[in-house]
């Protein structure tokens, strides 16, 4: 009985956690937040998202971004390679350019299960023409909309 239980619990108190919890540290995959509020999302207005859409190799993450102002008035679209970092455990730390102005923004992104908690930290470079909104989600709590794997 001892030489089974011991095995068991092994797995279970060691092993378990361990997967589940490096499992979490994966960031790749589409992030996405409705910023549209309760009346424009019943009339189904348009745009009115941000999204990060990110791959993680190793520690490196790169990926793009979109922003989007509820019916379309203002569009961030990023592009390519508008979001790069790097991860530690279950914190990234991001640089993401705008693709509207190329203003850089440095912000950091919390991973806790499905939900990727996202906060500007500094803007490293204004963008232009100076007074422009770069258009990067400032501070909001992303849903994991669809994981991404490595091929």
């Amino acid at each position: 009985m001892k030489t089974i239980c011991l095995p068991l619990l092994f797995l279970i108190y060691v092993i378990l956690p361990t997967v589940a919890f490096a499992k979490d540290k994966n960031f790749a995959g589409t992030w996405f937040i409705d910023l549209r509020s309760k009346v424009e999302r019943k009339q189904h207005t348009n745009c009115g998202m941000a999204t990060f859409t990110l791959i993680q190799a190793g520690e490196k993450i790169t990926g793009s971004h979109e922003f989007s102002t509820a019916g379309c008035g203002r569009l961030n679209e990023g592009g390519d390679n508008t979001v790069k970092g790097i991860a530690v455990g279950s914190i990234a730390i991001l640089t993401v350019i705008s693709g509207r102005n190329g203003a850089i923004v440095i912000g950091k992104a919390i991973r806790k299960h499905n939900l990727l908690y996202w906060q500007i930290l500094e803007e490293i470079k204004s963008g232009e023409p100076e007074g422009d909104s770069p258009l990067i989600l400032s501070k909001g709590i992303l849903k994991l909309k669809k994981a991404k794997t490595l091929k």
